[in-house]
Parts: C-alpha cells; sequence; structure tokens
C-alpha cells in the first residue's frame, strides 16, 4: 500500500461501537472514514456517492445487508475493496463474500490491530481466499499461550506472545534470539532486552509448574519430563511457533 491515506465507509448498527471503530481508523494515520453509517440503505448510498478506497462494515445490517450493497455495487460496476466482520458466520456466508469480492472477513469480537492489519493487506496486490478459518494470527498465539497456562497477567506473557507472532512471521529470527527477538520486542515496550529475556523465561516456568501436564504433552511431547526439564526460552518459541504454522497450513486445505 502507497503512503497515501486511503478513504474507508464504516458501517455497523451499534453506534458505540461503530464510533469506537472509526476513531481508530482515523488515528492509526492511514485510513480516513469519510462515511459512517448505521445501516444498509444509507450505506449503499454513500459508497455510490463518495467511491471510497475501501469498505468495512458488519455484514449483518439493517436494510440492506453487506453483501446486498456489494451486490449492488457490482452491478453499478463500483468495486471496492471490502473488509467484512460478523458475530454470525457460516461457509454459505464466507463463500458469498468471497465471490462478491470481499478481501476478509473477520469473526467478532477482534482486536482493533487485528482490523487495521486486514485493512492494510486489502491493498496488497494479491488478496487471500478467504477462510473461516482466517483468525487473527494474535488470536490463535494466544489460545495457545492460555491453554498452556500462562497468565496474561504477568509481564511476560506480552513479551512471549509478540516473540512468538515474530517467529512465525520470520522463522529466522528464532536463530538470533539474543540479537533480534528480544532487542525488538524490548524495544515496542520500551524495556530492555535482558529484562524481556528474563521475563519470557519466568512465564515459561509458571507454566511449567503451573499448566496442565496433558496440554504441555500435548504441545511438547517427550519434553515434559522432570529428567528432560522446562524448555529453554527459543525452545519454548519455536516449538509453538511451529505449531501455529501448522494449524495455518491445514486450515488452507478446508
Amino acid at each position: 500500500m502507497t503512503n497515501q491515506v486511503k478513504t474507508v465507509l464504516l458501517a455497523d448498527a451499534n453506534n458505540e461501537f461503530r464510533t469506537m471503530l472509526r476513531d481508530e481508523i482515523n488515528a492509526s494515520g492511514k485510513f480516513r472514514v469519510v462515511a459512517c453509517v448505521d445501516d444498509g440503505a444509507k450505506a449503499l448510498e454513500e459508497a455510490l456517492s463518495k467511491s471510497p478506497d475501501l469498505l468495512v462494515m458488519d455484514a449483518i445490517l439493517p436494510g440492506k445487508d453487506a453483501l446486498s450493497i456489494l451486490r449492488h455495487l457490482r452491478e453499478n460496476r463500483k468495486n471496492a475493496r471490502t473488509v467484512l466482520y460478523s458475530s454470525f458466520c457460516t461457509d454459505e456466508l464466507l463463500s458469498e463474500a468471497h465471490r462478491m469480492g470481499a478481501s476478509y472477513f473477520l469473526p467478532k469480537p477482534f482486536d482493533i490491530e487485528d482490523l487495521l492489519d486486514r485493512m492494510y493487506y486489502a491493498f496488497r496486490p494479491a488478496a487471500p481466499v478467504l477462510s473461516k478459518h482466517d483468525l487473527s494470527l494474535k488470536g490463535v498465539v494466544t489460545s495457545i499461550i492460555h491453554e498452556i497456562g500462562v497468565p496474561a497477567h504477568i509481564k511476560g506473557y506480552q513479551y512471549l506472545r509478540d516473540a512468538i507472532i515474530m517467529t512465525v512471521e520470520d522463522m529466522d529470527s528464532i536463530n538470533a534470539v539474543t540479537k533480534v527477538l528480544y532487542p525488538t520486542v524490548a524495544r515496542h515496550y520500551k524495556t530492555t532486552a535482558s529484562r524481556v529475556e528474563r521475563a519470557i523465561r519466568h512465564a515459561i516456568e509458571v507454566a511449567w509448574d503451573r499448566g496442565d501436564l496433558e496440554v504441555l504433552q500435548k504441545y511438547f511431547g517427550y519434553t515434559v519430563s522432570n529428567a528432560k526439564g522446562k524448555p529453554t526460552n527459543s525452545e519454548f518459541i519455536a516449538l509453538i511457533a511451529d505449531r501455529v504454522l501448522l494449524s495455518y497450513e491445514r486450515s488452507m486445505t478446508v
């Protein structure tokens, strides 16, 4: 995506949620909401008159749903990149959304950062095929470390999550834990690499001491034993990153 600010039409029936999204989208500096509406009829009218670069809509809107809006725009040769979201999601809905040209479909609830990422990615040359497994990377990693038993209130939780996400996005980074991974996370949180390393170590030890043995064995197999001991930070991060990558590969075959 170029540095030019992209115009956005935002449609959501919930006034409070819509206002929050509008403010966050505008604050990103990459997008500007030029129309903010609460029903499908208004969304279609604004899309036709203002021709925004991107439509961000709840799939279920009063008056006219998002798919009807996209169908009408296609008929009038007014195609726009689109990111849809909804708490209601079926294979049929996803299939039709993809057929109508939507780039992404986010299940609710979602993090605003995940929405902004999808909005940004919608302007990449090749948009991905929609999948009911199009869950945020952060969401997948968060779910796994929750299951393993890393408490969300400790500092190492955030550091560990970010380190795993970085590794998923670039597996070579695990080969430069002290020179790349820790310093990058540290800069994000305005702390030091040594503190990041210690906090991640503490998070792993807490999970190992308090976590469910069956869950730990599921992710770490033979390494879960008193003789073997706890995995190192890099072993832990690499194993979880590998599991996340495998889950994404499996989702693409569904």
